[in-house]
């Protein structure tokens, strides 16, 4: 027998970023206090904070734990749950919505949160970048470079034109030389490593054509150089998955891969910078994995 729902809401924690969206802060909350009201709602105070209520959450035998905010929100809820059995919710309210898309939940957060209500579930590969939980994509490289140069300000009120601008402005200083080591590639050099749990990164875009988050691997593509000609090349051919044919373009399957400096340097600023699911997550040598179908989702 389903149980009804206010007892089943006792069961939800709904991990709320304040900061995303902000002009549409209070509406959220508001309508939260009344879609969500037997539900425990907890607000983030800074980067890093959803983790640690996270953590909490599951100790204290929450159920279901719901990520309110974009991809680094849902990041650091993962940071929190991960090896668990907690199935995670999404309430879609970044600017991206990376991992949304990738499981096909309504883009509109009040639809999402019905979804959630209805209780289906699907579990999920987890991937990993030096231990730490990856929900849908990271970057070595150029991405990521360009990630640290946007601020959470201009990030918050110019949406993907700030990820452009900041794109424009990399390309115009030379990027470090990366090692990319796999056992079905050997040995690559390379300006710019992206990995992936599902099809789609940066947007609607399905930049992992054969991208799975059910079949254990990480899809990766390797980009040996890198121009505005090169970019301009890939951006108009996202929408069929053509950019994978482009010379100096490596696109396979694996599910084990280190990034490193390709040459050794005392400058830190020579490591390889990494994002995880769009946030900035430092520099250095980066070791890649994933663990299969090893996180509960709601669907």
């Amino acid at each position: 027998m389903k149980r009804g729902k206010a007892n089943l809401l006792k069961d939800y924690c709904i991990i709320l970023n304040p900061a995303a969206r902000t002009a549409r802060q209070k509406q959220v909350a508001a309508r939260l206090a009344t879609l969500a009201r037997e539900a425990c709602v907890r607000l983030t105070e800074a980067p890093g904070h959803a983790t640690e209520l996270a953590k909490i959450a599951v100790a204290q035998g929450f159920k279901t734990i719901v990520a309110g905010g974009g991809d680094g929100t849902v990041n650091e809820v993962l940071r929190g749950i991960a090896g668990s059995q907690v199935r995670l919710g999404v309430l879609p309210l970044g600017t991206m919505n990376v991992f949304a898309r990738e499981l096909a939940l309504p883009l509109n957060w009040e639809a999402a949160w019905e979804r959630i209500l209805r209780g289906d579930s699907r579990w999920v590969d987890v991937g990993w970048a030096n231990g730490e939980p990856i929900a849908q994509l990271a970057g070595v490289g150029f991405d990521a470079e360009v990630v640290e140069s946007v601020s959470a300000r201009c990030k918050l009120y110019a949406g993907p034109l700030a990820y452009l601008g900041a794109a424009w402005r990399r390309l115009r200083r030379p990027l470090p030389r990366l090692t990319v080591e796999a056992a079905e590639i050997g040995t690559r050099s390379a300006v710019w490593v992206l990995v992936g749990l599902g099809r789609y990164y940066g947007g609607p875009f399905p930049v992992f054509s054969r991208g799975s988050n059910i079949d254990g691997l990480l899809d990766v593509i390797v980009v040996e150089s890198f121009d505005a000609r090169k970019i301009l090349g890939i951006l108009a051919r996202l929408s069929w998955a053509g950019h994978t044919r482009l010379p100096g373009i490596t696109y396979f399957q694996t599910s084990k891969l280190v990034v490193r400096s390709h040459a050794l340097s005392p400058s830190l600023m020579e490591e390889p910078a990494l994002e995880v699911d769009g946030e900035w997550r430092g520099r250095g040598p980066v070791e890649f994995g994933v663990t299969p179908r090893s996180l509960c989702v709601a669907v």
